[in-house]
């Protein structure tokens, strides 16, 4: 029968233990459970599993969805029509949790989340793991620094590590329907270049963004020059890429890399010598970052 199954239905998987991705209805084989998309079920199918079957993940695992959540669900992921909302603006909150624990309880955890914002907020879960806080404009928004304090306390009472994407506030459109996506791949590139880094913007992942962008051939031949004469000196490049990211506050980052002002200073010349970039201006800096990346990827 479940053999069958898997044939019926390609896009379906078998695993030891079913996840809470609320698209997939989850089906028990023994010690197997067997997800199939629901997207691939139509009205009847899914009516005579619910039958065949007692055990689904949206009637056991799911988190219980409020009605301004499954809008926003509908919206982001389907074809639903815009949400209800309050706001001419909000924004998008996206996190990713990692090394989340069997007796994990996501209701617990939405229910700090929502103790730390001001305002009321919507939180959208695609699974236990993932999904999205919709958040609306107002004075009292939540800050960098308030998350980041926040992250400390999930982190210490839940024992996971967790990973967010603040968006810009947005005009409440059906632009967002495109933004959405756009928001997650960049929380996704922040979780795979710097799993390290616990929040992560617009404005902090624009450079290597833009990097992952360009062609490889081109990229090899716009920082060959750059890749040519700092290769044997990594240290140079990597104390460079910290002095721009720390906006060229050379205090600031002689102190993150224990380092003397003067070594530093000393650092930046050689830099500014070798390449002829200049990164005391915006374009010299901006482009000797994206040659720093390009020789870390080297």
């Amino acid at each position: 029968m479940f053999n069958r199954l898997l044939k019926l239905y390609p896009n379906a998987i078998s695993t030891n233990k079913p996840s809470t991705d609320p698209d997939y209805i989850w089906i028990k084989n023994e010690n197997n459970y067997i997800g199939i998309p629901k997207s691939a079920l139509s009205e009847k199918e899914s009516s005579l599993l619910h039958v065949l079957f007692p055990f689904e993940s949206d009637t056991e695992i799911e988190p219980t969805l409020s009605n301004s959540a499954k809008e926003w669900r509908n919206f982001l992921k389907y074809e639903g029509p815009f949400p209800t909302t309050h706001s001419d603006h909000i924004r998008f909150i996206h996190f990713s949790i990692n090394n989340i624990r069997d007796e994990f309880h996501f209701v617990e955890w939405e229910e700090a989340v929502k103790s730390v914002f001001s305002d009321e907020i919507i939180i959208v879960p695609f699974s236990n793991s993932h999904g999205v806080i919709i958040e609306e404009q107002s004075n009292v928004s939540i800050t960098e620094d308030e998350l980041f304090s926040a992250i400390q306390a999930f982190e210490s009472d839940f024992f996971f590590k967790i990973h967010f994407f603040i968006g810009q506030f947005q005009e409440t459109n059906d632009s967002l329907k495109s933004l959405f996506p756009l928001e997650q791949s960049m929380l996704e590139l922040s979780q795979s270049e710097h799993p390290e880094e616990r929040i992560f913007t617009r404005e902090k992942l624009m450079p290597l963004y833009l990097y992952r962008m360009i062609p490889n051939k081109e990229k090899n031949i716009l920082f060959a020059d750059v890749h040519t004469l700092l290769k044997d000196d990594i240290d140079l490049a990597e104390t460079i890429k910290a002095y721009i990211e720390n906006q060229s506050n050379a205090t600031l980052t002689a102190k993150q890399l224990f380092m003397h002002r003067n070594s530093l200073q000393y650092r930046i010349d050689k830099f500014i010598e070798k390449t002829g970039i200049d990164i005391k201006t915006f374009h010299g800096a901006f482009f000797a970052y994206l040659a720093c990346l390009h020789i870390d990827e080297k």
